[in-house]
């Protein structure tokens, strides 16, 4: 399983926060549009945005 977040003993600085929730919204937006054209169930399709989402999540608040 590729996740996006991963544990990191540095803090981020703020211009790589900024592009890994870049890069987290464009692969849920990625996935939204491919997802179909794989015949990936709808229950697949969600659990995998929903671990999407909650990566975005983290970022954001890392962020704040």
């Amino acid at each position: 399983e590729n996740r996006v977040l991963t544990l990191k003993k540095r803090v981020m600085t703020d211009e790589e926060l900024k592009q890994e929730i870049e890069k987290v919204k464009q692969k849920i937006a990625d996935y939204t549009r491919i997802a179909p054209l794989l015949g990936i169930t709808p229950e697949e399709k969600e659990r995998q945005i929903n671990l999407m989402l909650d990566d975005l999540s983290k970022l954001l608040k890392e962020k704040k």
